[in-house]
């Protein structure tokens, strides 16, 4: 599942390469359509012409804005966007693609078919499930905004961490590496943190998303379909020595 730091890195890599172009064709999937949260021949419509403006994120979304309109895009735990030509050989599992004039296409992809993508007009954002309750994101959130919404949120650490309403933007993987670094337990209780510890919850939240953007856009051979987490200390490394 495509979390922050992944979404960042593929925000930087498409914002330079799709701002001010010009949409000439889109194609849906007639398998894969029902991810889409508009109709198909409807969202062709409304995209086909349309002009990139700009690629931004919040939390765990992508969104594009087109033409004072915006296609949002909440990749869950299968999706993944590919930046090709049109030439290339169209994967089964691509929802829809999106051909730019000169030939270059942005494709959405989703191996499991539990994406979503939305087509939203301005002030609709809301209508999006999940967004009017998102937190603020983890990767910019203040140690003092964090540590007022944090005695808000009962229960396990790790839980607490992938809750999108008390922050913005980390999944599975990341509250592993989050939890490790600040060294707490992902079980432990967030009523038996204290202060000191909240503390270093909040830097270890931002050391490791910084970190592993980092990591991502270091990576010689990076494709933004492709998700390399290699970096990584502790997740699906249970059987490994702890790197401590």
């Amino acid at each position: 599942m495509p979390e922050l730091p992944e979404l960042e890195v593929l925000r930087e890599y498409l914002g330079p390469r799709l701002t001010g172009r010009k949409i000439a064709q889109v194609w849906t999937s007639p398998k894969l359509s029902f991810l889409l949260r508009t109709p198909p021949d409807e969202y062709a419509r409304q995209l086909t012409g349309g002009t990139f403006e700009r690629v931004w994120r919040r939390g765990k979304f992508l969104i594009f804005d087109i033409s004072g309109q915006h296609l949002v895009i909440n990749p869950m735990l299968g999706g993944r966007l590919q930046w090709t030509t049109a030439s290339e050989k169209v994967a089964a599992a691509t929802v829809f693609r999106i051909t730019l004039e000169g030939g270059d296409e942005l494709r959405f992809l989703d191996t499991v078919k539990m994406g979503r993508v939305y087509w939203v007009v301005p002030g609709a954002f809301p209508t999006i499930p999940g967004w009017a309750e998102l937190g603020p994101d983890a990767l910019t959130v203040s140690l003092s905004e964090f540590s007022q919404r944090i005695r808000r949120h009962p229960g396990e650490l790790k839980n607490l961490l992938r809750n999108q309403a008390f922050i913005a933007g980390i999944g599975n993987a990341y509250s592993d590496e989050i939890l490790h670094e600040a060294g707490l337990l992902p079980l432990r209780k967030r009523t038996t943190l204290k202060p000191d510890e909240v503390v270093r919850l909040h830097a270890a939240t931002g050391k490791v998303l910084r970190e592993a953007i980092e990591s991502i856009k270091a990576q010689p051979k990076y494709e933004p379909h492709k998700q390399d987490r290699s970096f990584m200390r502790v997740h699906t490394k249970g059987k490994e020595k702890c790197p401590r």
